[in-house]
């Protein structure tokens, strides 16, 4: 049976949803054990010791690839089987549409970079958010482990590294998020409800949440909404990745610039910016939001005039 002619296993939406959370499951798992296992041998340590080995410096690169791997097997999974029992081609289930204008990379620089003083502001109403003691120890906690994580894997001390960090951190995780959370979730969302505001929100909410990361949450949450618009306007999963990895990309390269100062790498990641920019940042997006709607809506027509 070819991969093109599958009418017998095209699945209604809630069909496809349980093939998402199985095969999600599943690869998770998986993309752990292999990736472990292959640290494990490689360091010449036990499976149970390989977490804590891979957050020592000297195993920064091995850390990468690392996470890197992990990622693109948990989510390329169900990606791809979502994407198989849904009519049609497979690679236009998963979003790899074309970009239809130059316009809409222009829109995406822009809002990648108005997106950037939202997540600031976010982050800043998150600290501002009554919470217990205990709950705001536990979110301490694992904003540490979140911290160290990252801090181990972008140990970078020349442009090579910053280069190999901008594609393991930046790019890979930029292309395998987007086809999962955006490519397969929340089209498999928007089908099954009917609802593309609830599909775009109910996928930020989930997508922020796989971050781990209570302080960052609504910053995270903030940015998957935007790529959720952007995704729902242009249908093409390449400029949602553009979108990631640009918001990636600036991060790897603000903690290259200041690699020497420890006080200076934690503002970095903290990156609070006062709520008024966020008022300014909501405006801007909303208003390059429209743009590139109309944008695409143009570019469609075009495009279906020409065929």
């Amino acid at each position: 049976m070819r991969l093109d002619d599958r009418s017998l296993l095209h699945m209604s939406p809630g069909m496809r949803l349980a093939v998402f959370l199985g095969t999600s499951g599943i690869s998770m798992l998986l993309g752990a054990f292999i990736t472990f296992s292959l640290v494990a041998a490689y360091l010449h340590v036990g499976f149970s010791d390989t977490q804590r080995v891979l957050l020592q410096p000297q195993n920064a690169h091995i850390s990468l690839f690392a996470n890197a791997l992990a990622s693109t097997i948990a989510f390329l999974t169900p990606s791809f089987a979502v994407a198989f029992f849904t009519k049609g081609r497979i690679s236009k289930n998963m979003g790899f549409n074309p970009v239809h204008s130059i316009h809409q990379i222009q829109w995406i620089l822009l809002l990648a970079f108005s997106g950037l003083l939202l997540n600031g502001a976010l982050s800043s109403l998150t600290e501002l958010i009554p919470i217990s003691n205990n709950f705001r120890a536990w979110a301490d906690r694992l904003e540490d482990s979140y911290k160290k994580a990252i801090t181990a894997m972008t140990q970078m001390h020349s442009i090579s590294d910053l280069l190999l960090n901008l594609l393991a951190v930046a790019l890979i995780p930029a292309f395998v998020e987007e086809l999962y959370f955006r490519g397969a979730l929340q089209k498999t969302l928007k089908n099954w409800s009917g609802r593309p505001f609830v599909a775009i929100v109910m996928t930020a909410i989930i997508f922020s949440a796989f971050h781990f990361s209570y302080f960052g949450f609504l910053s995270r949450m903030g940015l998957g909404i935007v790529l959720g618009y952007v995704f729902e306007y242009t249908k093409s999963i390449w400029l949602t990745i553009l979108m990631h990895f640009i918001n990636n990309g600036v991060a790897v390269v603000a903690l290259y610039s200041v690699r020497n100062d420890q006080s200076k790498i934690d503002k970095v990641m903290d990156a609070n910016l006062p709520l008024y920019w966020g008022i300014v940042a909501i405006a801007i997006v909303i208003y390059l939001l429209i743009r590139l709607k109309k944008t695409s809506h143009y570019a469609r027509l075009e495009n279906d005039i020409r065929e």
